[in-house]
């Protein structure tokens, strides 16, 4: 697109559209995708993606996430996921995954997993979106031990169906509805929760993560 058809800055879609055109890089490329491309792609100039994201972190997680902050999980979703019991929370962390995910698109995704696998620093956000803010706090409350080893197991099982059903597209699992996702997986990740892993190998670094007493209790 020529200088002449470019959108300028406070044009009402321009914003939009570096978001937009953002995404479909992120995931395509990964987290170095290129700042010109996407000033390409967006039909504006480079200054104006600067002008509007004068860091690329913050231009990655508006784009993927619509916010700084990641995802907007509903707060009230996961206070029913916890208040459920423990028996049937595996089930339910994996509807509430799915269909979190599936509302954002595939595309999110595959722009989040590709920019953990392209850069180091974005590895910790991802840890910290996933496990921190999702699975953690859910263990912590139900787990009978080791809530450290379970929430990274929950979580990489989480991490691996995304990438079959929004990356890789396996067809049967992208088909597959939440329901018929949380009845397949809730159990494997039900005994991530509550279920017996055996013996630590590492008997006093397993004592050392145990859960205190008031995130077991949700005291």
């Amino acid at each position: 697109m020529g200088t002449r058809g470019r959108r300028r800055a406070g044009s009402p879609d321009a914003r939009r559209a570096i978001l937009d055109a953002a995404r479909a890089a992120f995931a395509r490329d990964g987290y170095n995708a290129s700042l010109r491309g996407i000033a390409r792609a967006a039909g504006v100039d480079p200054a104006l993606v600067h002008h509007y994201f004068p860091e690329r972190s913050r231009l990655f997680m508006e784009a993927v996430y619509g916010g700084t902050d990641g995802p907007a999980m509903d707060p009230a979703v996961l206070d029913e996921v916890r208040r459920l019991p423990a028996a049937r929370q595996g089930a339910a962390l994996v509807r509430v995954f799915v269909t979190q995910w599936d509302r954002m698109g595939h595309d999110r995704f595959s722009a989040l997993l590709r920019a953990a696998l392209t850069n180091e620093s974005m590895v910790a956000r991802v840890r910290e979106l996933v496990v921190g803010a999702l699975v953690t706090p859910l263990v912590a409350k139900v787990a009978p031990d080791r809530v450290r080893l379970r929430s990274q197991l929950v979580a990489g099982h989480l991490v691996g169906l995304g990438m079959t059903r929004w990356v890789a597209r396996l067809d049967a699992v992208a088909a597959a509805s939440p329901e018929e996702l949380a009845i397949a997986v809730g159990p494997v990740i039900q005994h991530y929760l509550t279920g017996d892993l055996g013996e630590p190998s590492d008997p006093s670094a397993a004592e050392a993560d145990e859960p205190r007493v008031g995130e077991r209790s949700g005291e």
